[in-house]
């Protein structure tokens, strides 16, 4: 018994497979020559493997192998083949009564055909050994029909696990199979359909047989009594003889179109789970935002989210999402301001095949169908071009778009929040931005105050970014003492959130103590201290008496620690005094009354 013998009936299978799989497929025999394959090996059918690698190894030890990894795995390193450019293979003997015939392998030459077999890597070896032992049976039984039945019956195996719908016809198109993906999208044993153009009502296969032309990306639509939806199609043509003469059957690969929306927006998406609960503040002005914020979560309105940059308003729309009942759907954002104005339009309602030059073959979704049921944040939405605000406004009204180049509309069920930094009235009042948009953009506005604004929130967010970059650095940076404190409470933070963040990693790297201290801070906050000095020289040139400086600097030191038992240790520590001078001095100076610091 020799695998050469069934070398035809080989190819198939291997052809069956690849076509399934979407990977080259090649098999050796017990010598290590190629009898059979597809894409660049069906070139080399008859040559001789490298009887130093994978090949070789499973064949010698009747086991099968992974190699994950080209040119850096063991199995690897006796092989000479510098000009390997596989990404990852699989590789089963072909067994019969212990005795070893062959080997089968399936072979990736890029990152995504990786991702495939290594994503399902035991399924795979469970259909690779499933195949295998179909060709030793080819061997013995030496019948078509017998190897057709198998194959079909070996195919379901794997075919059912992969996430697209595979329908098998004949020349006719007459459905010889489907799997479980196809029959649950399609109703094929409901609906008893027996021919692909029940399903595909614009699908000519006879003219696929006639032409031999495959289809590639095609967009169509299905509706029956249960279902509709929208899907792509991919037809790949079955030979029944190595010249490509003779189609015997053609392999429809179908998916939904939110099946790969939903593939391509968890790649897109920025889908970090934000919670109200980690913004850090203390404020009133915060605790009303936020309170504000999460009362417009649980609606559907659009929000407008306004503040100066850094004050952290794409913080507050993720938080907006996730507090939301769309928080398992996908959160989208697009900066209206970084986008060329003449790829605005694409990238928002996107564009079908053709439309342009450039476009890419079978279209391209936009924004507002990657974001269907979550939410699409329009960041720094008075950036938005003005010839284009009409059409966002006709989504927002009608919730449905159209692609560029498209014959129909898509309906978007989409929550929009849109962002700013810029005074939109002033910018609607100079015919820059359209006032109908305005208005049905700010239903819910929410304004986030500027950190000068809300200074309680310094020394809790420094803290918090002291204790952050801490861990993240991997440096003992445990506290922030008395004058760098003072200063970063007292700087202005025109950046906000954001400036005094970049700040405080900036301090954490700096430092070499367990606390920042003045010299560790950047450059800008220390000459923002000078120059408060020299502008307020002519008040420090004033003299004052000695009582007046301990009052001062007593009431300082309350105001900063308060009066806690573990905070009047710390204030004796700083000014180095006793626990008794302390509250003497506080009686001299008439500081406190009934425990309450006078604000004087």
């Amino acid at each position: 018994m020799d695998l050469l013998n069934i070398k035809d009936n080989v190819q198939k299978t291997a052809e069956a497979i690849s076509s399934v799989i979407g990977v080259d497929v090649t098999v050796t025999d017990d010598r290590l020559v190629r009898i059979a394959g597809t894409g660049k090996y069906k070139l080399s059918i008859g040559e001789k493997v490298n009887d130093q690698g994978v090949f070789a190894y499973c064949l010698k030890n009747s086991i099968p192998y992974i190699v994950r990894n080209p040119k850096e795995e063991k199995v690897c390193k006796a092989c000479n083949n510098k000009d390997c450019s596989e990404y990852a293979e699989i590789v089963s003997p072909i067994t019969i009564n212990s005795k070893t015939y062959g080997v089968i392998g399936l072979i990736a030459f890029d990152e995504n055909q990786k991702n495939l077999l290594l994503k399902k890597e035991n399924n795979i070896i469970d259909f690779l050994d499933k195949m295998a032992n179909l060709v030793a049976s080819q061997i013995i039984e030496k019948k078509k029909s017998n190897e057709i039945k198998v194959l079909i019956s070996q195919l379901q195996t794997v075919i059912n696990v992969i996430e697209k719908s595979v329908i098998i016809t004949d020349c006719s198109g007459r459905i010889n199979y489907f799997n479980n993906k196809a029959d649950n999208l399609f109703n094929i044993k409901l609906l008893n359909h027996e021919n692909i153009n029940e399903i595909l009502l614009d699908i000519d296969v006879c003219e696929i047989f006639k032409s031999g032309k495959e289809i590639y990306n095609k967009e169509f639509s299905y509706e029956d009594n249960i279902t509709s939806f929208r899907g792509i199609i991919n037809a790949k043509i079955y030979f029944s003889d190595e010249n490509y003469d003779n189609i015997e059957a053609v392999v429809f690969i179908i998916e939904e179109l939110r099946q790969i929306i939903s593939s391509a927006r968890n790649i897109i998406s920025t889908n970090i789970v934000t919670e109200f609960n980690i913004i850090k503040y203390i404020s009133s002005k915060m605790d009303y935002v936020i309170s504000l914020a999460k009362k417009a979560s649980q609606t559907d309105s659009t929000v407008l989210i306004t503040g100066e940059s850094g004050t952290g308003k794409e913080l507050f729309a993720r938080a907006l999402h996730y507090d939301s009942s769309r928080k398992k759907e996908a959160f989208l954002a697009i900066n209206c301001s970084a986008i060329p104005e003449n790829l605005f339009e694409s990238e928002l309602f996107g564009y079908e095949e053709g439309a342009y030059t450039g476009a890419l073959k079978g279209g391209h979704p936009g924004k507002f169908e990657l974001a269907h049921k979550g939410t699409l944040l329009l960041d720094e939405i008075g950036d938005m071009p003005l010839n284009l605000q009409p059409k966002l406004l006709r989504v927002l009204q009608d919730s449905k778009v159209m692609r560029i180049g498209g014959k129909g509309y898509i309906d978007v069920d989409v929550r929009i929040i849109a962002s700013t930094n810029c005074n939109l009235e002033e910018k609607v009042r100079n015919k820059e931005f359209r006032e109908d948009l305005y208005y049905r953009l700010n239903v819910i506005p929410i304004n986030i105050p500027p950190l000068r604004e809300r200074t309680e929130d310094i020394e809790l967010l420094a803290r918090y970014f002291t204790h952050k970059f801490s861990c993240k650095l991997n440096k003992a940076v445990e506290n922030i003492n008395y004058d760098a404190l003072s200063l970063i409470k007292n700087y202005q933070w025109n950046g906000n959130v954001r400036e005094l963040e970049n700040a405080i990693e900036y301090a954490v790297n700096m430092t070499d103590k367990a606390y920042i201290d003045l010299e560790s801070l950047p450059y800008k906050l220390k000459n923002e201290k000078n120059k408060f000095k020299e502008n307020n020289l002519a008040k420090d040139d004033v003299l004052h008496t000695i009582d007046e400086l301990e009052r001062n600097e007593l009431k300082k030191a309350i105001k900063l620690y308060g009066l806690a038992n573990n905070a009047v240790n710390k204030i004796c520590e700083e000014l180095g005094i006793s626990r008794a001078t302390f509250y003497r001095k506080i009686k001299k100076y008439n500081l406190i009354s009934n425990q309450i610091l006078i604000n004087d």
